[in-house]
């Protein structure tokens, strides 16, 4: 079954005590900030009414979309900081 979606506004009325902007909305969706992506109908998005705001540039956030006992990582990013990633 689909989900029905919702409107950029109505998401954040659900998502927030005080909503944001409209602009600073449409600014998430275009830069990838919102996960799972919203569709964009004509010059509307529409979005999932359990789509939750991300910032992609935090390092090791994760989401577990398959809900396994072994969550997806930022292994790279770990190894990275951990100084490990020149070796074999």
């Amino acid at each position: 079954m689909k989900v029905k979606l919702v409107s950029l506004e109505r998401w954040a009325e659900l998502r927030y005590e005080v909503p944001p902007p409209i602009g600073t909305l449409r600014k998430w969706a275009r830069n990838g900030n919102i996960y799972p992506a919203p569709e964009k109908e004509g010059t509307l998005y529409r979005v999932r009414p359990d789509a939750v705001f991300i910032r992609p540039n935090k390092y090791c956030k994760t989401i577990n979309t398959n809900q396994s006992r072994h969550p997806l990582k930022g292994r790279l990013i770990e190894r990275i900081i951990d100084g490990e990633a020149g070796q074999v």
